[in-house]
């Protein structure tokens, strides 16, 4: 959808749209809502403009999703956390600090609850993926997806 402004808007993203119910009914349950409520919308995005500063394609979830990173052929596996995920990639920021390299080669296991969740309905997403971004700074790792993540899977996490 050309016109769904609220899929690349920061504002919104971030929570922080001025319309944000109005707009969350639109981009999650658009086929409930009549054509007079999506073009309401669509207009209302339209003539806010927060949108036009927005220079990356896809929203970002911020959630502190668990993720466990495999780095190598042996399984090596290095427990976090997710900062933002988006379908194509994710700021991740692991419990213990490795020597990870750009282009590196990664497995992902995607958690959808907290650990000490009392809820057994747990989804996992597996993806690979590939390092583009290291900060020893912060101790954060940039993964690139090598598979585009269906937006279903998100929402369902």
């Amino acid at each position: 959808m050309d016109d769904a402004y609220w899929e690349r808007c920061p504002f919104y993203a971030e929570d922080e749209c001025p319309k944000s119910s109005l707009v969350d009914r639109a981009y999650l349950i658009p086929y409930l809502l009549s054509s007079s409520e999506m073009g309401e919308v669509k207009e209302i995005c339209k003539k806010c403009g927060l949108y036009l500063n927005e220079k990356r394609k896809y929203i970002r979830l911020r959630k502190p999703f668990r993720v466990a990173v495999i780095t190598d052929k042996r399984g090596t596996r290095l427990q976090g956390k997710i900062i933002n995920v988006s379908g194509v990639g994710a700021l991740i920021m692991p419990d213990r600090w490795s020597d990870f390299a750009v282009k590196q080669e990664v497995e992902l296991e995607i958690y959808s609850r907290p650990r000490a969740s009392k809820n057994n309905d747990e989804i996992v997403i597996k993806v690979s993926g590939e390092i583009k971004r290291v900060n020893d700074k912060d101790k954060q790792v940039a993964v690139m997806f090598l598979e585009e993540l269906r937006q279903e899977y998100l929402l369902a996490l």
